[in-house]
């Protein structure tokens, strides 16, 4: 025999409180009046059953009128509690007492406003995330520090900020393929080797469309940035785009703990930091070319000083090769050799704002004449200073008379404020100075010369500095 469930009231579906409201208020309301109607026509109803059946009437009307009430109680609330929710306040719950079909409506608002008020906290904290991002980065853009140093920033801070284990900024070479940069996570040897054709792979269609997007590799596939060692589980990429033009494409790779790339977010973050990297490498092109220029200008400035002079015709090129052979001899680095030779082509391009009834003059210079010339080291700083890769140049032009005693000009330095960079540069201006003729003297000979910075070790110039000049230029004949 089958048994028949019965539901309590509070469990009872909207539909079914609502019958039995109706069949409470109408239906059996009609059919004890009929009955009563029957009844007292045919005179078998005393009046006791007829107050009894009016007491029914009235318990059954006042039932459904309660149930009714409480289907419109719980509607009324949900439409409260979810205007609330509407308007901003997401830690408010919608409440239900019964488990009817608002109830599970109510359970079904919650899961949502927990959903959203989770995915609002996420997305808050992603807009501080790329805020703080946003903010260094720009910052060490709008600094003087190199390009090497904000890429680094860059790449590493997506890294960070995205979750994932590796990095790299690839832009295209003359042949229009692209090669890496600069990456971070990356087996050095495998980045150096990478090269990718427009089109090819993931990262090439990015390239070519110049829209940003990201990829999932399932566990069997041979993709070709599997193939290349470049991603292995995950990859998103975004292009570096300047002027309209796109110059490379950043990319992050294998996002941690198995998880996937957020498109939406992820891919906004990324993009914001591709356009960084973009004007940060843009920028950087512009200031080569202006800084290009520029030295090519003082270049020829600097041959036009001597062209005037022909006592000095090849004086700076002399001193540049003096001054690396010295270099070797003290072990300098690459960089302090290369600063050392430009510093040495350069040293005497203040000249071009001395008189040439001065630069020219074949006797000897008045005390006026004197300060006027002295004040070359000074006009040299201010060419080069304008030109940021020449600044530590600029050092060197402007001091390139001073003297270890610290009788020298323009400043007067000691002996512990000058470089070994300088002191070489000093000795070997001085030595060719007086082994090439001059309007006012002959040219002394290599022994004689030598002598004279001996003489003057300890003075003019710094004793180590004249011993190893001595037995460099004697070496070489």
């Amino acid at each position: 025999m089958t048994k028949i469930a019965f539901k309590s009231l509070s469990e009872q579906g909207i539909l079914e409180k609502l019958i039995i409201s109706i069949l409470l208020m109408a239906i059996i309301p009609l059919v004890l009046i009929i009955y009563i109607l029957h009844t007292e026509a045919f005179s078998v109803i005393q009046k006791t059953h007829i107050k009894i059946t009016v007491c029914f009437m009235i318990a059954s009307i006042s039932v459904g009128y309660f149930l009714s009430r409480r289907i419109v109680v719980s509607v009324l609330q949900l439409v409260r509690d979810v205007k609330g929710i509407t308007r901003g306040n997401y830690n408010k719950r919608v409440s239900a007492t019964d488990n009817d079909e608002i109830s599970m409506l109510a359970q079904y608002f919650n899961q949502i406003t927990d959903e959203l008020e989770k995915n609002i906290k996420d997305l808050q904290e992603s807009k501080k995330v790329i805020q703080r991002v946003l903010l260094k980065i720009g910052t060490a853009i709008s600094s003087d520090q190199a390009l090497d140093n904000i890429l680094e920033l860059t790449i590493e801070t997506s890294i960070q900020a995205l979750g994932a284990t590796s990095g790299a900024i690839f832009v295209k070479d003359k042949s229009n393929d692209l090669k890496v940069m600069l990456s971070s996570g990356l087996d050095k040897e495998i980045a150096s080797h990478i090269k990718i054709k427009k089109g090819e792979g993931f990262v090439g269609k990015v390239f070519e469309t110049g829209k940003a997007g990201s990829v999932e590799f399932a566990q069997k596939d041979i993709s070709f940035e599997k193939k290349i060692g470049l991603a292995q589980k995950s990859l998103m990429c975004a292009p570096l785009v300047t002027k309209g033009k796109t110059i490379g494409v950043i990319t992050i790779e294998d996002k941690k703990a198995n998880r996937r790339f957020n498109d939406e977010d992820d891919i906004i973050l990324l993009e914001n930091l591709a356009g960084q990297a973009a004007i940060a490498i843009e920028n950087n092109r512009l200031n080569q070319d202006i800084e290009r220029t520029y030295l090519e200008t003082i270049s020829t400035l600097a041959l036009a000083v001597e062209a005037k002079d022909p006592y000095t015709r090849g004086h700076a090129k002399r001193v540049a090769d003096y001054s690396l052979k010295m270099a070797d001899e003290f072990a300098l680095d690459k960089a302090t050799k290369d600063m050392l030779r430009d510093a040495a082509l350069l040293h005497d391009i203040g000249k071009i704002g001395v008189k040439d009834e001065i630069l020219l003059k074949p006797g000897n210079l008045t005390a006026e004449e004197r300060r006027h010339m002295e004040l070359h080291p000074i006009i040299g700083e201010n060419i080069l200073r304008p030109i940021h890769s020449l600044s530590k140049i600029a050092y060197l032009v402007k001091h390139h008379h001073e003297r270890v005693d610290g009788t020298g000009y323009p400043d007067g330095l000691g002996k512990e404020d000058l470089t070994l960079s300088l002191k070489i540069m000093t000795a070997a201006d001085a030595y060719d100075a007086m082994t090439s003729n001059r309007p006012y003297r002959k040219a002394m000979t290599h022994e004689e010369a030598i002598k004279e910075l001996q003489r003057c070790s300890g003075t003019y110039f710094d004793p180590k500095v004249v011993e190893v000049f001595a037995s460099t230029v004697k070496k070489d004949g």
